[in-house]
């Protein structure tokens, strides 16, 4: 991290990072995410500005399961329903234990990118919390969802 005009300011990791299946960089106020053919097809190259991400999802790696990375893309169509899972999964970025530290580091300096959100004028937070919670409870949002933002909120 780096001290600038007296907030904090995260740096993004340098170099690539290599997932299953996927190696994902830093450009600028973007991420690059690069698609194995073996895993994903000819997905290619995706290039998504941070600002385009709504929301993040992190699970962490177990002793046998991988731990991911899940970006939620402002404006992305869903995958084909007929599609590989790793297709409709492709946002979902997979690592395992010894990638953990690296891959926290990119989740931490997305989430310092990201775009938040102001509380609309006349508003609390436990307005806004209430209101996520009704999106929710009508299948509108999912609990990672509600959890994401409400942790967004409460920061």
């Amino acid at each position: 991290m780096i001290a600038a005009m007296g907030e904090l300011k995260m740096q993004a990791p340098e170099g690539e990072l290599k997932g299953s299946g996927v190696t994902v960089w830093v450009e600028g106020d973007a991420i690059l995410i690069k698609y194995s053919v073996m895993y994903y097809g000819f997905l290619g190259t995706k290039r998504v500005p941070v600002e385009n991400i709504k929301a993040i999802t992190w699970n962490e790696p177990g002793v046998w399961i991988a731990g991911w990375l899940e970006l939620s893309i402002l404006g992305e169509k869903a995958p084909n329903p007929n599609a590989s899972p790793n297709v409709q999964n492709q946002n979902r970025l997979k690592f395992g234990d010894a990638d953990r530290d690296r891959f926290a580091a990119l989740k931490d300096w997305i989430e310092s990118k990201m775009v938040r959100p102001e509380a609309v004028a006349g508003s609390s937070v436990a307005d806004e919390i209430e209101k996520l919670a009704n999106l929710r409870d009508r299948g509108i949002l999912s609990e990672a969802e509600f959890a994401t933002q409400k942790a967004r909120l409460l920061a």
